[in-house]
């Protein structure tokens, strides 16, 4: 059988997976209930459209008992996505032994801040190699910039300001990921 090895350069680390399986991506932020959840669900759309044979995984780093009202929390991300055309199911998966493998087995680990990237390479171990784990914004050539969590620990809810502007630019992020892997497979 011929495999053909895909590779491209990102940040100066260089990516490669055998085209013969799926690419596997996994998006990683606090709590899985904005953030990791809209792109995932925007990379998936962008995924379908162009009929890519790509696995996508997200996750939360926080405890499952971080957000009290974490049923709320997913349903004003569940109206919004519905309000743009999207109605995948929404799920909450923290950062257990399963998840771990998932990342482990990742291809792609794209995080969403700092705090992320260091608490995953942490969890990880020698599982993980540091140059698949990449900020957002960096996976797509903008640097190393946090994006950040909508959010607001104080009001214990979403930052209005902050949860209505993720959507647009995560849209944005996932069109240009998907973008950048086109280009190199």
């Amino acid at each position: 059988v011929n495999q053909t090895v895909s590779a491209w350069r990102a940040g100066g680390t260089i990516f490669s997976y055998m085209e013969s399986e799926s690419m596997k991506i996994s998006i990683v932020c606090h709590g899985n209930i904005a953030r990791s959840q809209v792109l995932h669900h925007y990379l998936a759309e962008y995924v379908g459209r162009n009929s890519l044979n790509i696995e996508l995984f997200s996750c939360g780093t926080a405890p499952i008992d971080a957000y009290p009202d974490v049923d709320l929390l997913l349903d004003e991300v569940r109206n919004e996505l519905r309000r743009r055309g999207l109605n995948g199911p929404l799920k909450r998966d923290i950062l257990d032994e399963e998840a771990l493998q998932h990342l482990t087995d990742s291809d792609l680990i794209l995080v969403a801040d700092m705090d992320r990237r260091q608490e995953i390479l942490s969890r990880l171990g020698d599982r993980a190699k540091s140059k698949k784990v990449m900020l957002f914004y960096e996976f797509i050539g903008e640097g190393q910039i946090d994006f950040t969590d909508t959010y607001d620990t104080n009001k214990r809810a979403q930052d209005p300001e902050r949860f209505s502007r993720c959507f647009d630019e995560l849209e944005r992020i996932a069109r240009v990921t998907i973008e950048k892997i086109q280009r190199n497979i």
